[in-house]
């Protein structure tokens, strides 16, 4: 019986590598594969059912999900990353910390994909700033027509063209928050952090909530789960495999590099749970899922 062939698009990265190398493949399938360019790419092409299988935003899955398109979840967390060096700030703003990002100018790459809102989230979770006190410029546009913004929350455009770094270094913005893999390396110039010491903030937020943020992650068409019920697991097993080639690194100091990448859904209940509790109350889904209605039903239970 031939391999079942399908398309996929994973973005480079330490975790998808040795898939798009080849070296690993999912038993039973051919992988037509395809280097993801972004992201937020793969997300817009996802929406258009451009692949089989692919990475995708864990926000903009939700979304699409609550439309009834045709993708499911699997338990396989391919991008995580702390949310505190991502705020960045110019130093005649007047912030010093993350509250007084209220009333201030701050740019967003969009509103609504999964870092923008683990940042509004945690702002008003831990620093008690709501999304409405702020006044957000976003870059791009957003991967939905349509949308409606939340009751009070102001929203512009950035000058057409102009990045949120670009914006910042003009002084259009106050402030800036920006994926974890966006987060600039150093700053000065007149450029510094909302956090005095980002370390610490990161510290002290997985203390205090246990989470290690997650931005995206493997999706797959659902009719093609339902189809053949013993692919999901053939594609999770063939990431775990991957990720037991590489050396993981703690993300913060003191915490378990197996803890922090961990695959499956109970290892990352917590994460997961917060984001959709995000998700609810920032007003991006009209309605809270139940965590298990998003993954396909054979990898519910399933560990790595």
């Amino acid at each position: 019986m031939p391999d079942l062939q399908l398309t996929a698009s994973f973005v480079p990265g330490e975790l998808t590598q040795p898939l798009l190398d080849g070296a690993i493949a999912p038993p039973g399938v051919e992988l037509s594969l395809t280097a993801g360019k972004s992201v937020d790419a793969n997300s817009r092409q996802m929406l258009e059912g451009a692949f089989d299988v692919a990475e995708m935003s864990f926000a903009t899955f939700l979304k699409a999900r609550e439309q009834g398109r045709d993708l499911v979840g699997l338990p396989i967390f391919t991008g995580r990353g702390f949310l505190q060096p991502g705020i960045v700030c110019r130093e005649e703003a007047g912030i010093d910390k993350p509250e007084d990002l209220r009333g201030k100018r701050v740019g967003l790459p969009q509103f609504w994909q999964t870092s923008s809102v683990w940042h509004r989230g945690i702002l008003e979770q831990q620093h008690g700033v709501r999304q409405q006190d702020v006044i957000w410029c976003t870059a791009a546009e957003e991967r939905f027509e349509g949308l409606r913004l939340p009751e009070g929350v102001r929203l512009q455009r950035l000058v057409e063209g102009h990045s949120v770094s670009d914006a910042l270094g003009a002084a259009e913005v106050d402030a800036i928050m920006t994926p974890p893999r966006g987060a600039p390396k150093t700053v000065g110039g007149g450029i510094k952090r909302a956090y005095a010491d980002v370390a610490s903030a990161e510290q002290h937020y997985f203390a205090a909530t246990g989470v290690f943020p997650i931005m995206h992650f493997v999706v797959m068409r659902e009719t093609l789960a339902s189809q053949h019920a013993w692919l999901p697991e053939a594609l999770f097993a063939a990431f775990k495999q991957a990720k037991e080639r590489i050396t993981l690194e703690p993300p913060i100091a003191g915490m378990d590099p197996k803890q922090a990448w961990a695959y499956g859904l109970a290892p990352n209940h917590s994460t997961l749970e917060t984001f959709l509790d995000f998700c609810s109350s920032l007003g991006w889904l009209a309605r809270r899922p139940r965590l298990e209605d998003l993954f396909a039903a054979s990898t519910l239970q399933l560990d790595g």
